[in-house]
């Protein structure tokens, strides 16, 4: 859910909009492109996401918010636009560092999201990522926990359980909870994602190693220093037999 899906989600703007008809509860119109991204525009993108070059950030948002604004009703597959356009318009202003702006277009596009009777999934979860991610960056920690918290609910459906995916979210939010002095529910989170990587990988592995030095560190902000040193002992010996076998 980085930055490099960004292009396959303009690709899948590409499609027209069909229908007519307002079909989704609401106001009967809607501010939403009703024409394919322009190629100019997409190729900004593309350039931008896989090549590092230097991308007219002005002339790209000028183009996104053009389409934006256009009016047509209010049916599911324009509502799917609309979310899918303020998702590049929050990743445009991303790039730029302009995270206010960003949280802004991100929340507009989650709402959309909210508002279809049936949303994708893995679009909704990766809206929901990326605005936590801006909440990070803003230092709004719990606010980007409670993000992170539904998406893993998301992805946890989409995937299962023991999906690379959802382990890379546990991290992030255990992570965010002990930065909030949570660490009874950091230690819930990473008992959950250490479980995961035993169960399915084996104990041996420097993931988990790692997983047990964090869960030490939740230990500890309890006062349970036994627990958190046998945990740090135990993610050395790992890494140490790790080492001999390499």
């Amino acid at each position: 859910m980085s930055s490099r899906r960004l292009l396959p989600a303009c690709a899948a703007l590409l499609a027209l909009l069909a229908g007519c008809t307002p079909t989704v509860e609401g106001p009967a119109e809607l501010r939403i492109v009703t024409e394919d991204l322009p190629l100019r525009l997409t190729q900004e993108i593309a350039k931008r996401t896989t090549e590092g070059a230097p991308a007219r950030f002005a002339e790209v948002e000028r183009d996104v918010r053009h389409m934006l604004s256009r009016r047509l009703h209010r049916t599911a597959e324009n509502l799917r636009k609309r979310a899918q356009y303020l998702e590049t318009l929050g990743r445009i202003h991303a790039e730029q560092g302009d995270f206010a702006d960003a949280e802004a277009a991100y929340r507009d596009s989650i709402e959309a999201w909210r508002s279809l009777p049936a949303a994708d999934a893995e679009a909704f979860a990766n809206a929901l990522v990326q605005l936590a991610g801006i909440h990070y960056r803003l230092n709004d920690f719990a606010r980007a926990s409670a993000g992170y918290a539904e998406a893993i609910a998301l992805e946890e459906a989409r995937l299962g359980a023991d999906h690379d995916d959802l382990l890379g979210l546990l991290s992030i939010r255990a992570g965010l909870e002990l930065k909030l002095g949570h660490a009874i529910e950091a230690e819930r989170l990473l008992r959950r994602q250490l479980d995961t990587i035993v169960r399915v990988r084996g104990v041996d592995r420097r993931e988990a190693a790692s997983v047990m030095d964090h869960l030490a560190e939740a230990l500890s902000l309890q006062d349970r220093k036994p627990e958190a040193a046998e945990l740090r002992q135990k993610a050395k010996e790992i890494r140490r037999k790790l080492c001999d076998e390499c």
